[in-house]
């Protein structure tokens, strides 16, 4: 009963992303926002996390570094964020470690 409830929860907190807002990895047009983050979601599919935000908000997702050894593959997840710094509004993606928050491979 408890499995059918969180699912329940999941699928009404699942929105539908306007026309061109698609998950940049996957296309897919479902996503859940991401707790604590206004315009971050994560994509249904394939669980890459997009969106736009401060650069210094983008780290309590991803961090900015490199992993030192590669991850198992079923840990990587694609990023890609819309940033605003002090240098202007800038681009983060690539693949991270879902466990370290790590980058593993930049664009």
């Amino acid at each position: 009963m408890a499995t059918t409830t969180t699912k329940m929860n999941q699928r009404e907190k699942r929105i539908r992303r306007p026309e061109g807002a698609c998950c940049p990895a996957c296309n897919h047009s479902l996503a859940f926002p991401v707790t604590g983050h206004h315009s971050i979601y994560r994509c249904a599919a394939c669980d890459a996390i997009y969106g736009t935000c401060y650069l210094g908000d983008s780290y309590s997702l991803v961090l900015p570094y490199m992993v030192e050894v590669d991850p198992p593959t079923e840990q990587t997840r694609y990023y890609d964020f819309e940033c605003l710094g002090s240098k202007g509004i800038t681009r983060r993606h690539g693949w991270y470690d879902t466990v370290s928050k790590r980058i593993v491979q930049v664009g």
